[in-house]
Parts: C-alpha cells; sequence; structure tokens
C-alpha cells in the first residue's frame, strides 16, 4: 500500500513514542545537520534514524533549554563534544550529564584537552579524568597521555618553611624536582579552595608506546557525585 512521499517520515515520528534510547545532535549550521540526516539516512535503509534526533542550535543553548524543560534534572547518559573551543561548553554539558555518565570530548591539538582539563579544576566541576588518547588517522592507533597538574617540590617545601617560621621552626627548601597530584586535582578535598595558578604547574607529556600522526586527542571524563562546593552555573 503505497502512504505517499511522507510515508517514512510518518513512520519515524510513530515510533519515537517507543524508543527508549535517543541520540541527540546538534550542528550549529542547518546545512551539516542536513548532511548528517541524509549519511544516516542512506545507512542500511535508515533503520537508525528513528534513534536519532537531529537539532540546529548551540549546544550549550540547547542543553539549556532542555534543562528548564525537565526541571532542572540531568538527562544526559554520555556526552559527545567534537567541535572548536568544546571546552567552552563543559560546564553546561556537566550540568544535565547523569551522575558516572561519560563526557568525551575530542580535539586536534592536545593545549585544548589542557584548556579543559584546566577548566574543570577552575570551575570545581564534579568530573573524574579518566583518559586521554591520541589517535591517528580515521580514528585509528591510540596512544596515551599524562595530563595533569603538578606541584613542583621546591613550592611545596617553601610554603612549609613559611608555616613553619611562623611558629618558629626552621626549614630546608632545596630542589627542582615535582610532586605528582591526581589528574584531576580540582576534585582533591585538601586543594578545593585554591586555584590553577597557586602553585600549580601543567604536566603534559606522551606515555611510552608507539609514535602516531596526524588524528586528534580525545579526553575522557565519568561524572561523580556533586559535593559541596561543586559548581555547575
Amino acid at each position: 500500500m503505497d502512504l505517499g512521499p511522507n510515508a517514512k517520515d510518518t513512520v519515524i515520528e510513530c515510533n519515537k513514542k517507543w524508543r527508549r534510547a535517543v541520540i541527540h545532535t546538534i550542528d550549529v549550521s542547518s546545512k551539516y545537520s542536513t548532511s548528517a540526516t541524509k549519511t544516516i539516512d542512506a545507512f542500511r535503509r535508515g533503520m537508525y534514524m528513528r534513534d536519532i534526533d537531529f537539532h540546529v542550535g548551540d549546544i550549550s543553548e540547547w542543553i539549556g533549554q532542555q534543562m528548564q524543560v525537565r526541571d532542572g534534572k540531568p538527562f544526559l547518559s554520555h556526552v559527545i563534544l567534537d567541535l572548536p573551543a568544546s571546552y567552552s561548553h563543559i560546564v553546561r554539558a556537566t550540568s544535565a550529564l547523569r551522575v558516572d555518565g561519560k563526557l568525551l570530548l575530542f580535539n586536534p591539538s592536545i593545549t585544548q584537552i589542557n584548556s579543559a582539563v584546566e577548566l574543570v579544576k577552575v570551575k570545581k566541576l564534579p568530573l573524574q579524568l579518566e583518559k586521554v588518547v591520541e589517535v591517528g588517522p580515521a580514528m585509528t592507533g591510540g596512544r596515551p597521555w599524562n595530563v595533569r597538574f603538578v606541584k613542583p617540590r621546591a613550592s611545596l617545601r617553601q610554603a612549609t618553611a613559611w608555616k613553619s617560621s611562623d611558629t618558629g621552626a626552621s626549614n630546608e627548601s632545596s630542589g627542582g624536582e615535582s610532586v605528582e597530584s591526581h589528574p584531576n586535582a580540582a576534585n582533591e578535598d585538601d586543594d578545593r579552595d585554591h586555584g590553577v595558578s597557586e602553585g600549580w604547574e601543567m604536566v603534559c607529556r606522551p606515555k611510552p608506546g608507539d609514535r602516531v600522526s596526524g588524528g586528534g586527542f580525545v579526553a575522557l571524563w565519568s561524572k561523580n557525585r556533586i559535593r559541596q562546593g561543586d559548581c555547575l552555573s
């Protein structure tokens, strides 16, 4: 039976009422969104079309609108940000992310990943950095990177010396070693009131392994339960 040229769209809209998992994809340009729609529709006769909602606009604005509709309750199981300056959307994305949900960033430069790690620390977001991986062309290969904040040991010794001098004690400070912190030092209880500028320095280097050319960098966080002092605004 011929249901007309819009039969497929009608069936998809009807099936949306019964779906349990939804992928939301947001593009800043309608051109890109239309291209993505055609690509999914042409893949295996559009078998995944009913499970994907295509949107056009700013990601942070879209999340804000969805949060208002849902009375501010987190509604996203996972978030993938693959766009320029993706770190600028982390705060809003985290607010919509459910506990234990994953936040993944893809950027062509490791310095962009650094900016994201720094933002998480400064904003005290309830995110735990799990890994940073360098991938090759077509998302092949994968080399882990160490991206974390450290405090130079000399700075720690100097701070200890200052405290000791107030109580009449003396301390010696020497050396230029560094003390490693947790990869997501922003969530450490003893550093909740300190900013990145207070003695922290960024360490960013590849872990031992094969060399990778082209591609980009992927950073993965998981969301912890919100604690007092965490910021999501």
